[in-house]
């Protein structure tokens, strides 16, 4: 047992006062004479005896009510954990967990209601002088700060459902962003949620021995689920007319066998269904074949439906969107207009949807780099320092680059864009004669042109070519090999962009590399490969912007439309990127374009985060567990919700079993058994 106020313990010196009283008798005796006192001295003898123990017992019962007294006014408790409770007012912060899980039907109706309702109950515990924090997934910016109990009541009436998912780290640091700032000695968290494994971070918490936490955790009834958790294409290369082979990673949360049906929907038009069985505690990765016969903009949609899931449904459409280029804008860097340069436009001039144009080395145009998907180096003798800074800021904006170096090219300048470019770098040339032996044909440039590489078939050969020595800094993949194991033909990611490097040069001296005819083919893929593939979707409430290359907007004339709403972006410029902040005004899922004034520029679609789709919840032991093993159960303790019915009970929850009015009610019984014993020896 601990006291609120241990300082009025010190009042228990007045027990000297009643004792001190029936030490010394004040009363004054008076002579009464009489003839004969025979009787009266046994008449005296048994009265003394009577007033003696009336007298103790007088006392005793004085004595317990003094000290019954004290202890009221200082207030004894039993603390419901470890916390010492201290006087003054409190500040209590409460998080009610309204991600869309909290929609699922819990023990006393639907999680989120119930949360609610043990919100107000635990606000109710409470005094008029205490204040409150409420914290919800959306983290608005108008609940980080203290409200009276009146207040707190009407915001908790207002949580609706969020399409947003936090952790349960970053609630509690927005809760000790409040309580630590406080300066009241009596700092509360409780935090009500469902506890999902996928959101119950606690080795990510520091304990914090200066706060209060209750855990409160909410059972959900129905265990199952299935939902769409991502979407991929097979290949990044987007084509009107051809046949796109698209995956959908569909998720069984159930204990049995599912078979589950996929329908597609391309600009409002339905492009079929399959059927899928998906294992039991499993995924499947769907995949889903059809063909688009116009460019331009496509809005898509998958659906899942014809599945037991009564519950759950904000996970049953995946959005997503995506372009398909009229034209892939490309540039050649030459010195000068060679025959090799020549074969080389050529080549890529021989597919319609490539939009050629060229640039010698000394006049080179770097304004228009930005309106460009791929730039060709090709045969440069000397890469400027100037051109060298334009390309590394192209590619990182999501550009594409194909090196081809010179016959007798400037390592030193070529090693200093490769090096920023994280590609490695060109050593000696290497003039013993080689052949390709190895094609990467499990990379998507050479999906469907080759199935296999037959064991005689003829390969391009280098009489010359540079060793590439590659950083371990680099994500490469190698596209040809030769014989040697020296580096062919390579690919290299940078920032939001792609590097091609080849070690040969275009040069007959060099070898075949352009006449080729898989060179051919590797060079039409990569022009094909690099059209601009903006992000197929997003995830509400954690990709909050959407990039666009080459984009000069102004605000009074963009605008980003969804179904149900309309709003102005943030526009923020750097060299050639464009990004466009929402600042989580998006909290719906589905397809949202971006206008120019009235022009269709864009579209992306946005997701409600799958954590939410994972049921899976950390059980009541399991919590217990995950706070001793993480050192939290020192200021941690959880809560048994189906034990909590009203505010009395939260109000013992927060203050501890409080005993003061019992020791008032024995005060007023030792001082009516004082009455008592006076009637009694009277």
């Amino acid at each position: 047992m601990k006291f609120l106020y241990p300082e009025f313990l010190i009042a228990l010196l007045a027990l000297a006062i009643p004792i001190i009283i029936h030490l010394f008798n004040f009363r004054k005796f008076k002579k009464v004479y009489y003839s004969d006192i025979s009787l009266l001295k046994e008449l005296k003898q048994e009265t003394k005896s009577r007033a003696r123990l009336k007298h103790w017992l007088i006392l005793f019962m004085r004595l317990l009510a003094v000290t019954c007294l004290v202890l009221a006014f200082a207030q004894p408790y039993i603390p419901a954990d470890d916390q010492l409770i201290k006087a003054g007012n409190k500040v209590v912060s409460i998080y009610v967990d309204n991600s869309f899980s909290t929609d699922a039907k819990g023990t006393n109706g639907y999680i989120l209601q119930d949360e609610k309702d043990k919100a107000l109950s635990i606000i109710e515990s409470y005094g008029p002088a205490d204040r409150f924090q409420l914290v919800t997934n959306d983290f608005e910016g108008h609940l980080q700060r203290l409200y009276s109990k009146k207040e707190i009541v009407q915001l908790v009436e207002e949580v609706e459902l969020s399409p947003v998912t936090r952790s349960l780290s970053e609630v509690i640091l927005r809760q000790r962003d409040i309580l630590n700032n406080s300066d009241s000695p009596n700092k509360l968290s409780y935090l009500l949620s469902d506890y999902q494994k996928a959101i119950s971070d606690f080795e990510n918490i520091a304990p914090d021995t200066g706060i209060s936490y209750r855990v409160l955790p909410f059972e959900q009834l129905n265990q199952s689920n299935f939902y769409i958790d991502s979407i991929w294409f097979k290949t990044p290369l987007r084509r009107s007319g051809a046949e796109e082979t698209l995956f959908a990673r569909v998720y069984n949360q159930s204990d049995k066998d599912a078979e589950i049906r996929l329908e597609l929907n391309v600009n409002e038009k339905e492009q079929g269904f399959n059927t899928y069985v998906v294992p039991a505690n499993n995924f499947s990765d769907c995949e889903f074949n059809y063909t688009i016969y116009k460019s331009g903009i496509q809005e898509a949609r998958f659906t899942l439906a014809d599945y037991p899931d009564p519950d759950i449904t904000f996970d049953d459409e995946f959005f997503f969107s995506y372009n398909v280029a009229d034209q892939i804008p490309m540039l050649i860097i030459s010195d000068e207009i060679s025959d090799t340069t020549q074969e080389l436009g050529a080549i890529l001039g021989s597919v319609p949807m490539f939009d050629l144009e060229f640039n010698k080395s000394n006049a080179i145009n770097y304004s228009e780099f930005a309106n460009k998907n791929l730039i060709i180096l090709h045969g440069i003798q000397t890469i400027s320092s100037g051109l060298n800074a334009e390309l590394k800021n192209f590619v990182s904006t999501g550009g594409n680059v194909f090196i081809t170096p010179a016959e007798k090219a400037d390592l030193n300048s070529y090693n200093k864009l490769l090096l920023s470019l994280e590609a490695g770098s060109l050593s000696n040339l290497d003039t013993v004669n080689n052949k390709v032996s190895d094609i990467n044909l499990s990379h998507a440039i050479f999906a469907d042109i080759f199935e296999r590489i037959p064991s005689n078939v003829d390969l391009p050969f280098a009489k010359s070519h540079y060793k590439l020595n590659i950083s371990t800094r680099s994500k490469f993949e190698y596209l040809m090999r030769l014989q040697n194991g020296d580096a062919y033909l390579t690919t290299h990611d940078y920032n939001n962009g792609k590097v091609y490097l080849s070690t040969v040069a275009t040069d007959p001296s060099f070898g075949n590399f352009i006449k080729h005819g898989s060179v051919v083919a590797s060079i039409l893929r990569i022009g094909e490969f690099s059209q601009e593939n903006q992000k197929l979707y997003g995830v509400i409430g954690l990709d909050n912007s959407f990039s666009v290359k080459n984009k000069d907007y102004q605000a009074e004339n963009i605008r980003i439309k969804g179904k149900q709403i309309e709003f102005i972006p943030q526009i923020i410029s750097n060299r050639g990127l464009t990004s466009l902040q929402f600042h989580s005004q998006i909290t719906e899922a589905g397809n949202y374009q971006l206008l120019n004034k009235s022009d269709h520029e864009y579209s992306f679609g946005w997701n409600y985060n799958r954590n939410e789709s994972n049921i899976l919840v950390l059980d009541k032991d399991q919590i217990t567990n995950a706070l001793k093993d993480n050192l939290l159960d020192g200021s941690f303790k959880l809560v048994d919700t189906e034990s909590l019915t009203g505010a009395s009970n939260f109000n013992n929850l927060s203050d501890g079993e409080k005993y003061w009015k019992w020791f008032i009610i024995l005060v007023l019984l030792f001082l009516g058994l004082e009455i008592l014993i006076y009637r009694i020896f009277k």
